[in-house]
């Protein structure tokens, strides 16, 4: 179909020039053979000719129409191509575009993942270091308490000492003044003839820094009023224990402010 197309306007040219010059050569001939010339007219060359183009454009008709369909179907297909390929490069991009997305999400999921992660770790190294920090400080906080128990033991323990010794002292210097006030007294002291064994009276004596008897009590009779009597003046004859204004006040107060003494015939007692 192709091929018709384009060979049958050609091939129509080629033979009305052919049938032209066949004309030339035959009118040429005869106006050797006769005098006169003759006007000619090859009308069935035009027919021909008409014929011929006629035809021609009935068959290139067909054969144009069938070009720009060819073309019509051609721009289709380069307009369908053309569709196409930017279908796929937009699929391309989108899928390009998702990928994208898709990394940038497991990119930012792995950052927080990482972040989340590290806040932990930082929040039990925080727990871990205030764990050790509260223990640290638990164990200082007890050996203070353990340090400070241990000094106060000890200052207990160092004044109990020192109590002990000063009791003692105390006690030395004390049953000391007795011993004196007792010999003062039994010094001045005259049993009574009616003085018998058993008999016990006991004396109140109040004292001031001095030494100075300032009262004399009767605060048990022994039953003889004699004997009583004798006890009594004994404490009132010695009047002042001199030895008693070099003595420590604390000692004075807690022993000899107010001291009782006890008479039997057979012994002075405090």
């Amino acid at each position: 179909m192709k091929w018709r197309s384009s060979y049958t306007l050609p091939t129509a040219v080629s033979v009305s020039m052919h049938l032209a010059l066949l004309l030339v050569i035959t009118v040429g001939w005869e106006s050797t053979a006769t005098v006169e010339p003759r006007v000619f007219k090859p009308k069935f060359v035009e027919a021909k000719l008409v014929e011929l183009k006629a035809q021609t454009k009935e068959e290139t008709a067909p054969a144009q129409n069938k070009v720009i369909d060819l073309t019509k179907k051609r721009e289709l297909e380069r307009q369908q191509a053309e569709a196409e390929r930017k279908a796929r490069e937009q699929a391309a991009r989108k899928r390009k575009q998702e990928q994208e997305r898709k990394a940038k999400a497991e990119a930012e999921r792995k950052r927080k993942q990482k972040e989340e992660a590290e806040r932990k770790r930082q929040q039990e190294l925080e727990a871990k270091r205030r764990a050790e920090e509260a223990a640290k400080q638990k164990a200082e906080q007890e050996r203070r308490e353990r340090l400070e128990r241990q000094r106060l033991e000890e200052e207990k323990r160092k004044a109990e000492e020192a109590a002990r010794q000063q009791a003692e002292v105390a006690a030395a210097q004390t049953q000391s003044y007795v011993n004196m006030i007792a010999a003062r007294v039994e010094q001045n002291w005259s049993r009574p003839p009616s003085a018998r064994r058993g008999m016990t009276a006991t004396l109140l004596i109040q004292l001031v820094p001095t030494g100075q008897v300032v009262n004399v009590t009767v605060i048990k009779s022994s039953g003889n009023a004699a004997f009583d009597r004798s006890a009594e003046q004994a404490v009132r004859r010695v009047d002042r224990f001199a030895e008693l204004q070099n003595m420590p006040p604390k000692l004075f107060e807690q022993n000899f402010r107010q001291l009782k003494l006890e008479f039997k015939p057979e012994d002075l007692r405090l």
